[in-house]
């Protein structure tokens, strides 16, 4: 066993993907603070227990394989941070747990640790929960009750969230405005709107993050909802919802802007991003659940080589074609 800084590789935005991490490490502590204050101790207590996990199944995993422990790589607590917030603050340790292992025994050290994995850990590991155990996923602790979440799990009073009632094509009793902040129903890091977009602009103008994909999942599931209103309000009103509920924002800000499992070309993300939110949208009013975000980045991931071959292939065959014609054409007889 050898514990290495190693020399993170650096991307093409010049930042190195050491300073990266730590950006994003950082943007994700700062959007559990509100459900810390929202939950209390549970929500702390969940966010460190699962960032804790996958640090340890990541050091298991290179013990076993004899591999190197790089102590620079922080990407096990970014995926810990990020499946917690995707859960609910009521949901079982073990639940959380299952998540973690999942995502660092199966989606990430196999296939050759940082950088290498195709898909992104985080919404692997909360797919696989939410496949096996839909019951804790989607049962939300009834914030409206004014009682605390004890810090060991228990039955408690829950309800339905803002994505399931649109699912049923209800609106939901909370004005949009009101949910900027995240106090309603639903993933416990996940509905903060105002904090994850602020989030992701200190990602852009770190260079932590590219901007396309995420901006067209946006647009792309904007546009769906625009389009297709679930609510008889008006399309505005269908829009606002749709964007503010459940995991939307932050799968689209912070998932769908991940550089490893993300195409590589500019085009290609733009196209990645589109596509993403398309398919969350069509999860979300046709599939089983009433959340997809993780199911559409998981989908989207599979086509990301696929897109980067199809525009590298365009931008030569337009090469071609521009290049024959600037060539003089030959003498007449």
């Amino acid at each position: 066993m050898k514990l290495l800084e190693g020399n993170m590789r650096l991307i093409h935005s010049g930042r190195s993907s050491a300073g990266m991490m730590w950006d994003m490490l950082l943007v994700l502590l700062v959007t559990s603070v509100l459900p810390v204050i929202y939950h209390g101790m549970r929500a702390a207590a969940l966010i460190g227990f699962s960032m804790l996990a996958c640090l340890l199944a990541y050091i298991l995993f290179q013990l076993v394989t004899l591999r190197r422990i790089w102590i620079t790589d922080c990407s096990p607590l970014i995926t810990g941070a990020m499946i917690a917030l995707l859960l609910p603050a009521n949901v079982p340790f073990w639940v959380v747990l299952s998540a973690d292992l999942f995502a660092i025994w199966a989606a990430k050290e196999p296939f050759g640790g940082t950088g290498r994995n195709p898909f992104n850990p985080a919404a692997a590991g909360v797919a696989f929960v939410t496949v096996l155990w839909p019951q804790q996923v989607f049962s939300y602790y009834h914030m409206t009750t004014g009682v605390s979440l004890p810090l060991l799990w228990q039955e408690m009073e829950t309800a339905s969230s803002p994505a399931a009632l649109l699912r049923d094509g209800i609106q939901p009793g909370i004005m949009p405005f009101e949910m900027l902040w995240g106090r309603f129903e639903g993933p416990m890091g996940a509905t903060a709107a105002a904090v994850i977009a602020a989030g992701f602009l200190y990602l852009v103008i770190r260079h932590s993050a590219d901007w396309r994909a995420p901006v067209c999942f946006v647009l792309t599931a904007a546009l769906f909802a625009a389009l297709f209103p679930r609510l008889s309000m008006g399309w505005d009103i269908s829009v606002k919802y749709e964007l503010l509920s459940g995991s939307l924002l932050f799968c689209g800000c912070y998932m769908a802007a991940d550089p490893c499992t993300t195409p590589r070309t500019s085009v290609g993300k733009c196209l990645y991003g589109v596509l993403a939110g398309l398919l969350l949208m069509l999860i979300r009013y046709y599939g089983a659940y009433e959340q997809g975000g993780c199911f559409a980045i998981l989908l989207a991931g599979a086509f990301s080589p696929l897109l980067d071959r199809l525009v590298l292939y365009i931008r030569r065959e337009v090469a071609a074609h521009e290049k024959q014609q600037q060539e003089p054409a030959p003498p007449h007889p």
